[in-house]
């Protein structure tokens, strides 16, 4: 297959203007994802269905909450505790660690699939298990979301 000099500069045009367009399209997600941006950890306008630490599990039913095993925290604590995940920002970090730590499942509204966070108290990070990203946060804001082994909120 031999093409003319007019068509060698055809392929070459189309093949500047699509790696323009890749270029764009990655330099978008290359800024979403700078580390040290400090973001929102669950999406914005997002409606928490159920989070499921491991030894609770909290469902949305209606305007209120419910909460099994039933008697841990009371209704206020509860809509304090769905306030403070949907308001949880933090530092995008491209640094990971093997540190045990503990799941956390989100399903949220209109999403197929939950988030997936994985909570690693010592270093302060919460990574998205699914998406790859890690948060950094700070430890008045992880000891918000955590209900520790005696299943009471800590703050």
């Amino acid at each position: 297959m031999s093409l003319s000099k007019r068509g060698w500069n055809n392929v070459l045009i189309f093949a500047c203007l699509g790696m323009i367009i890749i270029f764009n399209l990655m330099s978008e997600k290359v800024i979403e994802n700078a580390e040290g941006d400090i973001v929102n950890i669950v999406p914005d306008q997002s409606m928490i269905l159920t989070l499921q630490y491991p030894d609770v599990s909290i469902e949305r039913l209606g305007t209120s909450w419910r909460m099994t095993p039933n008697d841990v925290l009371t209704s206020k604590e509860l809509e304090q505790l769905i306030s403070v995940w949907l308001n949880l920002k933090g530092e995008i970090s491209l640094t990971s660690s093997d540190e045990a730590g503990y799941r956390v499942t989100l399903w949220l509204a209109g999403q197929e699939h939950p988030m997936k966070l994985w909570i690693q108290p010592d270093n302060n990070l919460i990574t998205d298990v699914l998406r790859q990203k890690t948060w950094k946060v700070n430890a008045t804001q992880l000891s918000e979301i955590t209900i520790t082994k005696e299943l009471k909120l800590d703050a």
